[in-house]
């Protein structure tokens, strides 16, 4: 499994290894966390062998079926245990088609790092690891981390993967559609179309010669701040601003022309919309899973003895272990 084509997350946690151990390594538990996967379940074995599970992920008849095989320890320890295993798919909509990897629950004084390495071979050809390069791995990797965040947000704070899952939903649509209001407000009625309205607001707050330049510097404006909602997707304060700036240009307008404000579609209705739209999206991005706390390369802070441990125990360990002795699946260099 070479280093650099490997999908690698390891996130902090203030727990135990009990605490993480049992969400991992029960598969009803599992599934709830892990953006990865719709379904996970284990298929019956006798004492002293692998555990074979069965999984899919997606939707109906776009969901891809598979087959995997772990070996773990009985019971977590305060040595570091690890979980090995190895998945395949005979589904031809799925792109992967044999990999393995580890997790490693490594504790200290301070925390504990949950950690994975994987890697996978895929099928198609060379359309398919150009799919994979450009589109499926990063994608991939990305759920990994986001799911990692998910499952320390359970254990830590206590909040349900289905809650921070359902928060990050609330804040992802609110924030796209304040996006496309700003860039709509900026291109539409003020650059494309120079709406009478528009042109009438802007030219009681300046002289006449400087409407059309008011406008388009106005607009550009808009339509930055909406885009910049999209691009500082990290940031909550954007969407505090977007709850104030609307109210002051309402303010603006109402000054200017009082009378429309009693209309059908009065400003005052649309601007409380967006306010509480954006104060929506900045409540739900209080408690939601991201990628970005983790870390996505592998650390060199290990000594040579902990870099050979970490070997021994991931990927490299699954070649000697009875994983595919049950199944006959071929192992993947």
């Amino acid at each position: 499994m070479p280093s650099n084509d490997a999908i690698y997350v390891e996130i902090p946690m203030d727990a135990s290894i009990q605490e993480v151990w049992e969400p991992t390594q029960n598969p009803n538990l599992h599934q709830r966390w892990d953006l990865r996967f719709s379904e996970i379940e284990y298929l019956p074995r006798d004492s002293g062998e692998s555990q074979q599970f069965t999984y899919s992920t997606g939707i109906g008849a776009f969901a891809v079926e598979g087959v995997g095989e772990s070996v773990a320890d009985a019971t977590p320890t305060d040595h570091e245990p690890t979980s090995a295993l190895q998945f395949w798919s005979d589904d031809p909509k799925s792109l992967i088609e044999h990999g393995r990897g580890y997790w490693r629950y490594v504790p200290s004084e301070e925390e504990l790092r949950f950690i994975t390495e994987y890697n996978y071979d895929t099928r198609f050809g060379v359309l398919g690891r150009l799919v994979d390069r450009l589109a499926f791995r990063p994608l991939i990797g990305w759920a990994t981390a986001w799911g990692f965040d998910a499952l320390r947000l359970w254990v830590e704070d206590d909040l349900p993967p289905e809650v921070t899952t359902r928060n990050a939903a609330i804040h992802a649509l609110s924030r796209v559609t304040l996006a496309f209001v700003w860039i709509f407000l900026g291109l539409v009625p003020k650059l494309l179309v120079r709406h009478p309205t528009e042109r009438a607001l802007t030219a009681a707050t300046v002289p006449a010669s400087l409407v059309d330049p008011a406008l388009t510097a106005l607009g550009s404006v808009e339509i930055g701040f909406g885009l910049f909602l999209l691009l500082s997707w990290r940031w909550r304060w954007p969407l505090v601003l977007s709850a104030i700036l609307p109210p002051v240009l309402t303010f603006g307008a109402l000054a200017a022309r009082p009378g429309v404000f009693v209309g059908p579609f009065s400003p005052l209705i649309s601007t409380l919309a967006l306010v509480i739209l954006a104060l929506t999206g900045y409540l739900a991005g209080a408690a939601m899973p991201t990628a970005r706390n983790c870390l996505r390369t592998r650390p060199q802070r290990e000594s040579r003895d902990n870099r050979e441990t970490t070997e021994e125990n991931g990927p490299a360990a699954i070649e000697e272990s009875n994983i595919g002795e049950t199944t006959g699946a071929e192992p993947t260099e």
